[in-house]
């Protein structure tokens, strides 16, 4: 269900698209935006829409409501929304005016950086750089009805910049959490191809097991068990490129605990054997493909 008012001025902008095949095969599309000059009575309720709506503020003041969670977001605070969950938003009555640029967006971008940006699906008013994002939105307006490869391929660019760009931002101002993740990360990558206790990374992060397991996906991107893997593969890699180690050697180099399960992580992780891998490092490097790999980081940065 959708009941909306649109109290807003004449000057207000509102497009449409229809994204095409080539589109839709972005990183990220915009199916409308606008700028809006809201009035006090602006307000919309939605229960769904496959879409999600990233909004910023230029002037006044607007009210995001979204899972018992209320937002407001003030001028170059920037807010991103998961319209697949109810929702409202509004003109805030103590401000009496909202100007903001909106944008229903989407793509397989969009996985990845969902997290970040609706961190444990609880909206966020996130800082933006004023000139910046009123740049790429109007980037994205200026695109949109015209459309062609060329003005597609610069809306998916101009969204993918507002949103890392948050992304980073966002992820700075909760540096605290963030370096002891990264901390914790750091351990594993000293001690890649050891048994490490989930315990020992508790213990530098200072969390409870849930807390940790979740901001180390949202940072990292992926789980410790994972990041550790990958770090093995990748030193196997080496190994497999540059030197005659057997198999059976650089899986007990790499830590893990027989032959068997070495071969069936490398091979999930790598698209190959360890074998066939070698045999493929052996005829790029015949070919000119290869070069030598002189140090291994100690740490990931």
């Amino acid at each position: 269900m959708l009941v909306y008012n649109l109290d807003i001025e004449p000057g207000s902008l509102w497009l449409r698209s229809t994204p095409s095949e080539f589109a839709m095969k972005q990183p990220f599309f915009c199916t409308e935006a606008g700028i809006f000059y809201a009035r006090r009575d602006f307000n919309t309720s939605r229960d769904y829409k496959d879409s999600y709506l990233l909004f910023y503020t230029v002037e006044g003041c607007g009210i995001i409501r979204q899972n018992g969670v209320m937002v407001k977001l003030m001028p170059g605070q920037a807010l991103l929304l998961n319209c697949r969950t109810p929702q409202e938003y509004m003109t805030d009555s103590d401000t009496g005016i909202w100007t903001h640029y909106w944008a229903h967006i989407d793509g397989e971008g969009m996985k990845g950086l969902e997290d970040l940006l609706i961190p444990d699906k609880r909206i966020t008013a996130m800082n933006g750089r004023d000139e910046s994002m009123r740049r790429e939105y109007d980037q994205i307006l200026k695109n949109m009805e015209n459309a062609s490869v060329y003005t597609t391929l610069q809306v998916s660019l101009a969204i993918h910049n507002v949103l890392t760009n948050l992304a980073v931002r966002n992820s700075v101002s909760r540096s605290r959490n963030q370096k002891l993740i990264m901390d914790a990360a750091d351990h594993i990558s000293l001690h890649w191809n050891e048994e490490i206790p989930l315990s020992d990374l508790l213990a530098i992060s200072h969390m409870s097991k849930s807390y940790f397991m979740r901001l180390f996906r949202q940072y990292i991107g992926t789980t410790p068990y994972n990041y550790m893997l990958s770090l093995r593969i990748t030193k196997a890699k080496e190994y497999l490129e540059m030197t005659d180690m057997s198999v059976h050697e650089i899986a007990s180099e790499t830590g893990f605990s027989d032959d068997a399960s070495f071969s069936t992580r490398f091979s999930a992780m790598a698209g190959m054997s360890p074998l066939k891998y070698r045999q493929s490092a052996i005829t790029r490097r015949q070919a000119g493909q290869l070069k030598s790999v002189t140090a291994w980081p100690e740490t990931v940065s």
